[in-house]
């Protein structure tokens, strides 16, 4: 993996839990709340394992 890929995989590991805690505190609705949420894990899951499959 080379270092920037590690790089950006650090700060997104540590910026999900305050995007998650951001749209938890947003004024929208649950549907849409659980929308982003599942959106965001899901892509950030894709990336943690396509960061480390290479």
């Amino acid at each position: 993996m080379l270092l920037i890929e590690e790089i950006l995989l650090i700060i997104g590991f540590l910026m999900l839990p305050y995007g998650l805690y951001e749209i938890v505190k947003s004024e929208a609705d649950r549907s849409v709340k659980i929308t982003l949420v599942g959106i965001s894990v899901v892509l950030f899951a894709i990336e943690t394992i396509l960061a480390v499959m290479q």
